[in-house]
């Protein structure tokens, strides 16, 4: 007997038409015809039901399914122009949800946005970088560079960026007025003792000329700093300054929140409220456990991180459902506690769960 679970649909159709017609050609009863074409009736009723379409196995109720309230949040946050662009993407959607106690994945969120036609409204770019070996320790390396804004003379804008690379902290940020000179690379690295006390054991910096600038030479040889310079034409090299540049340029440079080049004096202000939301609200999807680099350098989990990667270990070993009554929870212990304005709730470590 033929295997009719193979035909495609129009293939089907085309059965059901023949059958009818040779009904009315013959007129017989449509047993002895479904007999010698090889057809089993219960096929055909199938057939004839569905009009020759095969079935969708989508089951009629998904349980896993993200609750509506949730999602009609998700969809606010996505379309919120007047926030970061990092913050719309799925990711960002998912650590703010989370620092409202609402624990989801970063795939929970992908999946709802999908199924809104939402998750193609700017993709994500996921670079690879070739690289020295990676410091150990915070402000051993500091990598260095400038991101050109706008080449009209005789203003040129540059912002001046300089980043750990261990835990890719952005630990100095400069507007500059003008072409990039030696003594913007002094000032970077003053600012860089100014915030944490002491200079960068090593600076890591591409060949331009102001880098290489005697001054700068004799004020790095004076305070026992390293320059590293990489290889012509390899900024991979560099990768921790490059990939922050980027990040600038799609989540500060493109939104609304920069106001373009009318009013330059709160420039400065605008990069260092954005540098501080970066180190501190902005999780790196390169970590395994997605601190920011806040966390990272200071070695010290906030709350927010324990409580999510506590719901992430609930997921995985004893399921979504449990997962969803310990959120539950929290926001309802959250909630309480805001209201009678206690102090909020002490949680432990996931090393500390048995």
């Amino acid at each position: 007997m033929n295997n009719y679970n193979i035909l495609t649909d129009y293939e089907k159709q085309k059965k059901l038409q023949e059958i009818a017609e040779e009904c009315k050609r013959i007129k017989r009863s449509k047993y002895w015809i479904l007999k010698r074409l090889g057809i089993p009736k219960s096929t055909y009723y199938d057939w004839l039901k569905t009009g020759g379409q095969t079935k969708s196995k989508a089951p009629h109720t998904v349980w896993n399914k993200t609750p509506e309230t949730i999602e009609n949040i998700i969809i606010k946050i996505r379309d919120d122009m007047s926030i970061y662009r990092s913050e719309r993407s799925y990711l960002g959607i998912a650590n703010r949800l989370n620092t409202t106690g609402i624990f989801i994945t970063k795939n929970g969120v992908w999946s709802v946005l999908k199924r809104h036609g939402k998750n193609r409204q700017f993709s994500e770019i996921k670079r690879t970088f070739i690289i020295y070996p990676k410091s150990q320790r915070f402000l051993d390396v500091v990598c260095i560079d400038d991101i050109g804004l706008t080449n009209k003379k005789p203003r040129e804008l540059s912002v001046f960026n300089a980043i750990d690379e261990y835990s890719q902290e952005s630990t100095a940020i400069l507007f500059v007025h003008h072409r990039i000179n030696r003594w913007d690379v002094i000032k970077l690295l003053e600012q860089i003792k100014r915030k944490y006390g002491r200079y960068p054991k090593i600076v890591r910096l591409d060949n331009a000329q102001a880098h290489k600038s005697i001054a700068a030479k004799e004020f790095c040889l004076q305070n026992n700093i390293e320059l590293q310079f990489i290889d012509k034409g390899t900024p991979q090299q560099n990768w921790p300054v490059e990939s922050f540049n980027g990040v600038l340029q799609k989540d500060l440079f493109n939104s609304q929140l920069w106001g373009g080049w009318s009013d330059l004096n709160n420039k400065q202000e605008i990069l260092e409220d954005y540098a501080e939301y970066y180190n501190t609200k902005k999780p790196l999807d390169s970590d395994p456990l997605k601190r920011t680099p806040r966390e990272i350098a200071t070695g010290q989990t906030s709350i927010l991180t324990q409580q999510r990667l506590k719901i992430k270990l609930l997921r995985k070993h004893r399921g979504q459902a449990v997962a969803w009554r310990e959120i539950i929870k929290n926001i309802q212990q959250t909630t309480a506690i805001t209201e009678s304005l206690l102090q909020p709730a002490c949680h432990l470590s996931e090393m500390c769960v048995n």
